[in-house]
């Protein structure tokens, strides 16, 4: 946990300096439109790793068994800091949905008659949602810097916890479903350590305005929980962002 926390601070530090470095620039840095906005959004394909304490790696398998992927969404606003043609530093307030799912599976019922109850739900699937705030500082190496240029990322992002919701959906042999939502914050870290990597494209629309498509891939370093069987979340998406240089 010393070496989290340690990590933690350093990481806050460059996010509460970065925004003074980018926006205290001198006239001609701010003349040659180094700095960027922009609004992002990211489809994600999302899942977990489990790493059970012996005693309970049988649980850890019954739910690999269970479980699968789904999809979430990352989006939100980005701050970029172009050093010069090649690099630059990204950093970002950003609102995720991240997290699995339960295959769908059959309910099976013991009514006195011995015969099907159309009352009752044949069919359930449990969706588990992990809300963060996440806030990536990353960097980027352009390879290409025409209009059309290509470059690969990586960094970090302290992701802090908002909440945990649990979605059922209850399915009945007329066809009907029922969904309901739980939500729940106790026994989650408040902070998970993110790595990030990928790779992208941008396109200038404008001499102001440029277009970021990028593959990217996340994944968790410190469990979200504290607990016998403990998680780590990773995602692969497509983030997609208009930026604009002011």
């Amino acid at each position: 946990m010393g070496l989290k926390n340690i990590l933690m601070k350093r990481l806050f530090i460059l996010l509460a300096i970065f925004p003074l470095t980018a926006f205290c620039q001198n006239k001609d840095s701010i003349g040659t439109k180094k700095i960027s906005i922009g609004l992002t959004f990211s489809p994600d394909y999302c899942y977990r790793t489990l790493k059970p304490d012996a005693s309970v790696k049988w649980v850890a398998s019954g739910r690999d068994t269970l479980e699968i992927p789904k999809f979430g969404y990352t989006t939100g606003l980005n701050f970029a800091l172009h050093i010069n043609k090649r690099i630059a530093l990204e950093a970002g307030f950003l609102f995720s949905d991240k997290g699995e799912k339960t295959k769908k599976y059959s309910l099976i019922w013991i009514t006195p008659s011995g015969q099907p109850d159309p009352t009752l739900p044949t069919k359930n699937t449990f969706i588990y949602h992990y809300i963060y705030l996440d806030i990536p500082i990353k960097a980027d190496y352009y390879i290409l810097t025409n209009r059309t240029k290509f470059y690969i990322t990586a960094g970090v992002s302290p992701n802090i916890f908002i909440t945990q919701k649990t979605t059922s959906i209850l399915e009945y042999s007329d066809g009907n479903s029922n969904t309901t939502t739980s939500s729940r914050r106790n026994g989650f870290d408040k902070i998970n350590l993110t790595v990030i990597a990928g790779f992208g494209f941008a396109y200038d629309l404008t001499k102001r305005i440029y277009f970021k498509l990028e593959p990217i891939y996340r994944r968790s370093i410190s469990t979200i929980i504290d607990a016998p069987i403990k998680g780590y979340l990773y995602s692969a998406g497509l983030n997609a962002g208009v930026y604009v240089k002011i």
